[in-house]
């Protein structure tokens, strides 16, 4: 210490000072040793670096961990981050196919490799599963082969589409055939539709009901009052009380009698293997009755089998209780009425359908969505509902690229027509159908 005249003084030396000297070079030495040591880790090199695992199999949508050991101030990356992304060795998997997780320390790296499968383990992935082409158009399928094995294409119909080991995909001739993308150990598929080439509809048929009688080589008649599997109350005679031709129209009266124990008779006719159509454009114009308990329908059934099994098309059918109401419907062996799960569409209109005459029709159409089959029902040329094959659970029940014949009845009660009121039939009942034609188009 030095005093204000210079003079030298040294501080007395006690052994609370002596001591507390010493814990601070003791403290101050540590502090050293520690940074030093910090420095010395960080600086130095890492010589090898070894992962854990070194390969993953993973789920899309599972988080692994890969482990980098001892090794400090690690930097990840993958090598394809939209199939799998890392973040501090955590791997989330995000979508089928490879990445090569690579883990880098200074100068020194390691990697692993990371195959993610779909949900459902499954390493092939083909897209899109559906292709719609024209004759002589080209497509490139997009797919994922996570495991890097050899890939087999092949085309079940190469009269419909080819397609080379690249995936590259030709539309041959209309048609649909399955694409297969297979390895050794499992495959995937996708459909290719390629679409027919139509012309114009054209006229194919109609009964105008311009002459006196009915034309029996097209049409039979239903006889009976069993109820029809609906609990309908009428009995279906041949009579020309309840059915007729005249005035350019085809009549089906239901009346309020007794015959054969029944309350009421009606009419139903159909053309069931005498007049028969697969695909077109199927339309009628209708009046209809209107009141309370009538039922009339405009409507098809496949012309071989027994119901469900050989399905049936109904174009409209109308309720008297619900006159703004029309209802198009499809029954096929594993969708229908029994089993309360068939295929229904209804459309309610501002107007009572029995006020006027309207054209009921479906155009039926072959292999038109996606390749398969398509039938869109029609009020006055305006689609209304349209059903298609993908919308049967199983296509293999889908009934409607077979012959089906036309029937049109006046049904009076049952499970649709519901409560009758008789006071109705004060004034005749009468479905007037003017004509039906059947139009078709040519393959170009």
């Amino acid at each position: 210490m030095i005093t204000s005249c210079g003079e030298l003084v040294f501080p007395t030396v006690t052994k609370s000072n002596l001591l507390m000297r010493n814990i601070f070079l003791i403290a101050l030495l540590a502090v050293v040793c520690v940074a030093c040591e910090k420095k010395q880790t960080a600086e130095t090199p890492v010589n090898s670096l070894t992962l854990n695992p070194v390969t993953l199999q993973l789920k899309v949508g599972d988080i692994a961990t890969i482990d980098a050991g001892n090794a400090t101030n690690v930097e990840w990356t993958s090598s394809n981050t939209e199939v799998a992304e890392v973040y501090y060795g955590a791997v989330t998997a995000k979508a089928i196919g490879k990445a090569e997780i690579t883990a880098r320390s200074g100068n020194v790296s390691a990697t692993a490799n990371v195959f993610v499968t779909g949900t459902d383990g499954a390493s092939l992935r083909i897209s899109p599963p559906v292709v719609t082409l024209r004759p002589k158009e080209t497509f490139d399928f997009s797919y994922g082969n996570t495991f890097d094995l050899p890939l087999t294409w092949t085309s079940a119909d190469p009269t419909i589409a080819t397609i080379d080991q690249n995936g590259h995909l030709t539309a041959v001739a209309p048609g649909n055939t399955t694409i297969t993308l297979s390895t050794n150990i499992e495959s995937v598929t996708a459909i290719v539709a390629v679409e027919h080439t139509w012309g114009e509809y054209r006229l194919v048929w109609a009964d105008e009901f311009d002459g006196a009688a009915l034309d029996e080589s097209v049409w039979g008649y239903n006889i009976g009052g069993s109820g029809w599997g609906n609990n309908e109350k009428q009995y279906y005679t041949s009579r020309p009380e309840n059915i007729r031709v005249q005035n350019g129209m085809l009549e089906i009266e239901a009346r309020k009698e007794q015959y054969d124990n029944n309350d009421y008779t009606s009419a139903r006719i159909m053309s069931k293997g005498k007049k028969t159509f697969t695909y077109g454009r199927i339309e009628s114009r209708i009046k209809f009755p209107g009141g309370g308990g009538t039922w009339p329908a405009f409507w098809m059934m496949g012309n071989s089998g027994n119901w469900p099994n050989c399905g049936e098309i109904d174009i409209i059918e109308h309720i008297g209780n619900q006159d703004r109401r029309a209802s198009f419907a499809v029954h096929t062996v594993l969708k229908n009425g029994t089993r309360g799960n068939n295929w229904a569409k209804t459309q309610w209109f501002d107007y009572a359908l029995s006020e006027s005459f309207h054209v009921y029709g479906i155009e039926w159409a072959e292999q038109e969505k996606d390749g398969k089959d398509v039938i869109r029902f029609t009020v006055d040329g305006v689609q209304y509902a349209e059903v298609w094959e993908e919308q049967i659970d199983n296509n293999d029940s889908w009934p409607f690229n077979k012959p089906f014949f036309i029937i049109f009845n006046l049904a009076v009660g049952g499970n649709m027509g519901g409560q009758i009121d008789d006071s109705i039939f004060n004034t005749p009942r009468i479905m007037y159908v003017d004509w039906v034609r059947v139009y078709q188009r040519d393959e170009k």
